[in-house]
């Protein structure tokens, strides 16, 4: 729960202006010794070798070794097609279809890259060939109920909570705002905890074309959080 509150204070720093004269309430602040980089999720259990190691077995057609590959991979694919389509259930199909392209091609896996880069190429892939068969704009901003339901954790202090809350749906419903490429880095970077070398990799970009996409969807977020009157720290419900 802390390493969560502080990555939510994290995010309302970047992209929320502070007021002047305004201190933040201890529970706002954020130590490095609280901040978690990394999402947790069941891949995350394993390490970059411990999942290569089961993708080398299952390329032999080992069963035990593809079933532990694809509930390893499983939670980061839906996480990723549910960023790319912005609809659960065009999410469940795409991660359906990608689990199984990957272990009909687990032999073509030649390790020159991590697991989970062949992993979100492939699902990027599958997420945009879906869009363009359904022939239908998928902007999250549209189909955004899903991250409604996204609650973070309650707080000890309701006030904190009640202030948390808020600024997440705020955060969740402006992402769906963005362009594709700004929405998938900021999830990325500030929301799922990679850095922008990492992203990079997963998005065959340049980091510095990265960093750009990250500098414009902040200052995006920022400019509609002013325009709708968000205050940082001292906003009234």
């Amino acid at each position: 729960m802390r390493a969560q509150t502080a990555r939510t204070n994290r995010l309302r720093s970047r992209i929320a202006p502070s007021t002047p004269g305004k201190r933040s309430a201890p529970s706002q602040r954020l130590t490095s010794r609280n901040h978690t980089r990394r999402p947790r999720t069941e891949s995350a259990m394993l390490s970059d070798q411990q999942i290569l190691d089961l993708a080398r077995r299952a390329a032999t057609g080992e069963r035990e070794a593809l079933g532990k590959l694809a509930g390893a991979l499983r939670p980061l694919i839906c996480r990723w097609a549910l960023v790319m389509t912005g609809d659960p259930n065009d999410a469940e199909d795409v991660a359906q279809h990608v689990l199984m392209r990957m272990m009909e091609s687990m032999e073509t896996f030649d390790g020159r890259s991590r697991v989970t880069t062949w992993a979100y190429r492939i699902t990027r892939n599958a997420s945009l060939d879906h869009q363009r068969r359904t022939k239908r704009d998928r902007l999250l901003a549209e189909k955004a109920e899903w991250l409604a339901r996204a609650e973070p954790p309650q707080l000890d202090d309701p006030l904190d909570d009640i202030e948390m809350k808020r600024t997440m749906r705020l955060i969740r419903t402006l992402l769906g705002e963005l362009p594709m490429r700004q929405r998938e880095v900021f999830d990325l970077v500030d929301l799922q905890g990679l850095d922008p070398k990492e992203a990079a990799e997963l998005l065959e970009m340049n980091p510095n074309t990265v960093r750009v996409h990250l500098l414009r969807a902040r200052r995006r977020m920022r400019r509609e959080m002013l325009a709708q009157g968000f205050a940082y720290g001292n906003k009234e419900e």
